[in-house]
């Protein structure tokens, strides 16, 4: 399967658009992987209010595969966010 190059100029544009949105969230990640804070066996709690106030929540626990992408996902905002 070829990537397509528009595709992946588009993905990339969007990116730094949320990265300008956000600029918390990559060194957050990044503070993650380097605290050592979450390992295997951490547990990962998420929730998510919409604007009326009703709330979604979740738990992860980590494994190896899961802290392998926070690894990756914190890498990919290196350049640029101090």
């Amino acid at each position: 399967m070829a990537l397509n190059p528009v595709k992946i100029l588009k993905v990339k544009n969007l990116w730094e658009r949320f990265k300008t949105a956000h600029p918390r969230l990559l060194p957050y990640f990044r503070e993650l992987r380097d605290s050592g804070y979450v390992g295997e066996g951490s547990i990962i709690d998420i929730t998510v209010t919409d604007p009326g106030g009703r709330s979604l929540r979740c738990n992860v626990r980590m494994n190896e595969n899961d802290l392998e992408l926070i690894r990756t996902i914190a890498d990919l905002g290196k350049e640029g966010v101090k």
